[in-house]
């Protein structure tokens, strides 16, 4: 059934066995050598959760880093592709052409729960993958170092860096779907000295959607990427990084499915938005880092970003729940809105080691920044009517134009902290640290105080035991609403306490990292809203969440040839409403007892690895209100690698992913009419020449 699809063509190609391909090259003129990849899943050092130079082992806290490695192997093309690998973050819903995500059970907020390159990003797009080298994810409160944050944690990616020497990528994939991207990552120094260096990525990728409008046409999008990377060594001891990155998100709306009896309405591959329901995103960030040796002990780090991002979205919002199976019509509206997003974000930190009644201190001053603007303009036309099988009619004179442009939003945040991890002897260390943060509006003004402790046991070389107290918090601005009985009255910051009990291990002749925590968590202070008399709404901040846990870990080698990474969490969470009774003592939606991930892959001589792959979620409430139940589910992946070495040089990579292997039904994140529906069974091939 693919004989004349690109996409059976390199199937074939990679498919073809080792040995066959290694004795038609020694009867030709050049030798080819078929060679295996032998790259760990294991990351040493972590500096991004401390903002110093630390390992695992000192760091008290869990932090997952999936790296480059594992993101090539799975062919990864979204940042939920990446985080999959990890079972302490859940997936919510995707509609809006943007992903969703909850971190032990608490969701990230696209405004302040993800990092680039350790400073805040606004995370409201589909994250370029092409640019990042690998994706950390920093688990617990981490309001010390950088402020206003979920206490579930936070999402940092790391950007690719230039190299002294000449390196160039080129990868084509192919999928089902019409699915196809081509990724070209060069590399270099760009002058005799190599004090300069430069990097450049660029990715192009169109696919179709594999669900369907009420009217039988099929959505596509076509996304680019591009990146450019600079290093410039100012001297031996100053390193100047500049960057520029764009991406263009163009493509068709699909909000989700509408559950019933945990099933969808019409079927999985039902879309009911609207046939000319578009999004456009366009992004770009640039920005620069310093970093400085200004001695033997003591650095300085100074960076800066500017992100705009503009938006137009033009949707029907479907009402799914008012659909009539005899008549099949369901109500819907014109919906068009233009957005501009703009993020500055800066900080300055000074380390150093200093050395004091015996003791080593790793102290860390610093400062960030983050200024936040916001417009929009839209318009929208209401009380239409659709009929399933046909297409829907988009409104006349439907522009965001013709609607009202609000006000500008506009805050200023900024922080500084102080960290001291002492090493009191080989076997002790604590951590020490206090954040004072403050942010500023147009009509008001918060400040905050954030502890963090921790204590550090190193029984032995290759381990360590820690006990960690932190904070989170997210500040709300006054009550705004004529209708609500406390219009104008202050509210306290939206607060998360953390107390973590854990351990690390570094196995094997620290070639396999194994981990493993419990830890409570709790959030106050959430905001409330219930019915009052007279129509009007009462606001209240009596709302409060708990979750209790426990996660396993390890990462790295089994043996010479068998890696994996792998991770599992168990979730106790629980809301506490004292006004609400539907959802006091309820679980958070989408948010499982039990989840986990496996990700290995075995060498084979002559250049072959499988990978396996496997994804594991329990059983989840849809609601808040715990109405209905989404299903437990594992998916199985599959993928298949053959590496060709032509020189010493040149490498020729092909392989074949096949996702959702035993074409299991799932459901994934999102509400009761917008849950995103996993894909069947779908494969994926790919030729990478890397150079």
């Amino acid at each position: 059934m693919f004989a004349k699809s690109p996409l059976s063509l390199i199937i074939a190609a990679i498919l073809t066995p080792s040995f066959v391909l290694a004795q038609t090259a020694s009867n030709g003129d050049e030798a080819m050598v078929v060679v295996g990849q032998h790259s760990s899943y294991k990351v040493d050092t972590n500096s991004t959760s401390m903002r110093m130079e630390t390992t695992q082992l000192e760091t008290p806290g869990q932090v997952n880093v999936i790296d480059e490695q594992i993101i090539d192997e799975q062919r990864a093309s979204t940042l939920g592709d990446v985080l999959e690998n990890d079972a302490s973050i859940s997936a919510g819903g995707d509609s809006r052409n943007r992903e969703r995500f909850s971190l032990r059970g608490f969701e990230l907020s696209s405004s302040s729960s993800f990092l680039r390159d350790g400073k805040q990003h606004w995370s409201h797009y589909r994250q370029p993958i092409e640019l990042l080298e690998r994706v950390e994810v920093l688990k617990g409160p981490a309001g010390l170092l950088y402020g206003k944050s979920a206490p579930g944690g936070l999402v940092n990616m790391v950007s690719k860096k230039p190299t002294h020497d000449t390196l160039v990528n080129f990868s084509q994939d192919v999928g089902a779907n019409n699915a196809f991207r081509s990724v070209l990552d060069v590399s270099g120094s760009l002058n005799q000295a190599q004090t300069l260096r430069g990097r450049t990525v660029l990715a192009k990728q169109s696919y179709d959607n594999w669900r369907r409008y009420t009217d039988g046409s099929t959505p596509s999008t076509e996304r680019f990427v591009g990146g450019l990377f600079l290093d410039y060594d100012l001297s031996d001891k100053v390193l100047l990084s500049m960057h520029y990155d764009r991406t263009n998100d163009h493509g068709s709306v699909d909000s989700g499915a509408y559950i019933q009896d945990g099933k969808a309405v019409l079927g999985n591959k039902h879309i009911w938005d609207a046939q000319w329901s578009k999004i456009e995103n366009d992004v770009e960030n640039i920005g620069f880092d310093i970093n400085a040796a200004l001695s033997e002990n003591w650095n300085l780090s100074v960076a800066y970003n500017h992100q705009d991002f503009e938006r137009r979205d033009v949707e029907s919002f479907s009402d799914a729940k008012s659909y009539d199976p005899a008549t099949g019509q369901f109500k819907y509206r014109g919906y068009d809105r233009w957005d501009n997003w703009r993020f500055d974000t800066a900080y300055v930190d000074l380390t150093g080691h200093v050395t004091a009644m015996g003791m080593d201190h790793q102290l860390l001053v610093g400062a960030n920044w983050l200024k936040y603007y916001y417009a929009r303009q839209m318009q929208q036309i209401k009380g239409l009517t659709g009929t399933v099988g046909q297409p829907l009619p988009k409104p006349a004179g439907l522009n965001y134009q013709n609607g009202k442009k609000s006000d500008p939003t506009k805050t200023d945040s900024y922080g500084i902290y102080l960290q001291d991890l002492v090493t009191i002897n080989q076997y002790w260390q604590v951590l020490a640290g206090v954040r004072f943060d403050r942010e500023e509006t147009k009509t008001d003004s918060f400040s905050n105080i954030l502890p963090k402790a921790a204590v550090i046991l190193h029984p032995q070389v290759n381990s360590s035991i820690y006990f960690t107290y932190s904070e989170s918090f997210e500040p709300k601005s006054p009550i705004d609403n004529p209708r609500d009985v406390n219009n104008g009255m202050e509210l306290d910051p939206i607060k998360g306490k953390l107390l973590e009990l854990g351990t690390k291990w570094e196995l094997l002749d620290n070639r396999l990292y194994l981990s493993g925590a419990l830890f409570d968590i709790s959030q106050e202070n959430i905001l409330i809203s219930q019915d009052a008399p007279n129509g009007q709404i009462e606001t209240t901040q009596a709302g409060e969440q708990v979750h209790r846990g426990m996660e396993l870990a390890a990462t790295g080698y089994i043996s010479n040839a068998l890696s994996l990474s792998a991770s599992m969490m168990a979730l106790d969470a629980e809301i506490k409403d004292k006004f609400d009774a539907s959802i006091n003592g309820n679980r958070p939606a989408d948010v499982s007892e039990l989840s986990g991930s496996l990700w290995a892959r075995y060498s084979f001589e002559q250049g072959t690895d499988v990978n396996l792959g496997a994804i594991y979620q329990g059983a989840r409430y849809g609601d808040e209100q715990n109405t209905y139940k989404k299903d437990a589910y594992t998916r199985f992946d599959l993928g298949v690698s053959h590496t060709l070495n032509y020189d010493e040089n040149l490498d020729v990579i092909m392989r074949v992913n096949v996702e959702n292997l035993l074409d299991t039904d799932y459901l994934k994140g999102g509400g009761q009419s917008g849950t995103a529906v996993g894909e069947g069974r779908n494969l994926n091939a790919s030729v990478m020449i890397r150079y």
